[in-house]
């Protein structure tokens, strides 16, 4: 019974390690995008009608999509990943902004 009950506790020690480290990688990706589709839109010449939510929304989704592509298709790390992730959100919102 001592037994069952330990490898219980260390199953639920692993799986609660793996949800938090999980979460706490969701949450930097979110930051990280933030911050890069301010700069983005600070690099991208041209008035912009995008406000700073969809702003946010869209470092994110460029954020993503260039590391993506940073690490499945050109298999690139450090300051070539972040110009990739500049780039991407850069795209997003010069989609996004000229409607």
């Amino acid at each position: 019974m001592m037994l069952a009950a330990l490898l219980v506790a260390a199953i639920l020690l692993i799986v609660g390690i793996f949800i938090a480290g999980t979460v706490l990688s969701v949450i930097s990706q979110l930051i990280i995008g933030l911050v890069i589709g301010g700069v983005a839109r600070w690099i991208l010449p041209g008035e912009h009608k995008l406000g700073w939510f969809a702003t946010a929304l869209c470092g994110i989704v460029g954020s993503l999509l260039g590391g993506m592509l940073a690490h499945h298709v050109f298999r690139v790390q450090g300051i070539r990943e972040t110009a990739l992730n500049v780039l991407c959100a850069m795209g997003v919102i010069w989609l996004l902004g000229r409607t």
